[in-house]
């Protein structure tokens, strides 16, 4: 796909459900080369790169700018090795470099995360099993690879320039805790990670309780439904025509999911995380959570917490502590 002055490559994945991640290139005047994200730590990833940028018309050794929506594996890590072979500059939203590179081991985010899904109820062995099935840590090299970098920060209102084209930086959290979005200064059209996805609703996971990421997420969505864009270029599938309307509907998905929760505490009491995860109709073609992947059941069992979390901060539910076990129940 090309718009002016930006083109898409698809980049391979090992996620059976994207399939692949969209990397945007930017020519530069001089002859580089500007990307948004880089695809994940894996020779095919960075081959469809390659070839791609080749295809363009460009000379992929010439990659001189990578910018990284968001730190998940499918859009960072592919960062270590273009970075590393051509000398590219990366740059990251600034949250997301303080919560993912900023010292200490990379897994320690996923192991928050997983510490968290035992207190509210997982058996630990289901927990354990989810954890090293993580793509974050099947990357945890990369990781390394990128901490050892000197990673520049973007932040709120910061510009940034790709090729020929100026972009301004919003922070849009709630996907990750620094998610940024890229708004083109003189088109209606911005570069949206994984903020609004076509056909699919993005994941947001609650790895730390103290933090209320679905409402940042909620938020992001009505800031960017009031853009007034013409267009949105997702990190997967195809380019957003209405990126307002779809934000909106994404909206109403976390709502009805919301009011599903409520329901359910209503009628059968007090549960745990874990109890609610299993019960919400994630995806329809399964069954029962045991055919569920243990992605899947990660991305299930944050999103259950995230939705928890969301409803406590609003006052519709409170947690209390019975036999040594964290539940939930509907207020009042």
């Amino acid at each position: 796909m090309a718009l002016g002055l930006v083109a898409s490559v698809r980049a391979w994945l090992p996620i059976r459900s994207l399939g692949a991640v969209n990397v945007y290139v930017h020519p530069a005047g001089d002859g580089g080369v500007h990307l948004v994200d880089s695809g994940i730590y894996s020779a095919r990833s960075i081959h469809d790169i390659v070839r791609g940028v080749r295809a363009l018309g460009l000379d992929p050794r010439r990659v001189e700018r990578i910018v990284a929506t968001h730190f998940h594996v499918d859009h960072l890590t592919g960062a270590a090795l273009i970075a590393e072979a051509t000398g590219a500059e990366v740059l990251l939203g600034r949250r997301d470099l303080e919560v993912a590179l900023a010292g200490g081991d990379p897994g320690e985010f996923i192991d928050a995360a997983i510490k968290l899904f035992v207190e509210h109820g997982m058996p630990r062995g289901e927990a354990e099993e989810i954890r090293g099935s993580h793509p974050a840590l099947r990357a945890v090299e990369a990781y390394r690879a990128l901490s050892r970098l000197d990673i520049k920060p973007l932040a709120e209102g910061d510009t940034v320039r790709l090729g020929e084209t100026r972009y301004r930086v919003l922070e849009m959290p709630g996907h990750t805790p620094g998610h940024i979005i890229l708004v083109a200064e003189e088109e209606a059209y911005a570069i949206v990670g994984d903020l609004i996805l076509q056909g699919i609703t993005p994941h947001v996971t609650l790895h730390n309780p103290q933090t209320d990421p679905l409402g940042d997420y909620l938020s992001s969505l009505e800031r960017l439904a009031a853009l007034n864009l013409k267009l949105a270029l997702p990190g997967h599938r195809e380019p957003i025509h209405e990126p307002a309307s779809r934000a909106m509907e994404i909206l109403r998905h976390h709502q009805e999911r919301l009011e599903e929760i409520i329901r359910l505490l209503q009628a059968r009491g007090p549960q745990t995380g874990y109890q609610v995860a299993r019960q919400v109709r994630w995806r329809v073609r399964y069954k029962s959570w045991e055919e569920y992947p243990p992605p899947e059941r990660f991305f299930a069992m944050g999103e259950a917490l995230a939705h928890l979390r969301r409803l406590e901060a609003t006052g519709r539910v409170e947690q209390v502590e019975r036999s040594g076990a964290t539940l939930w129940r509907a207020a009042g």
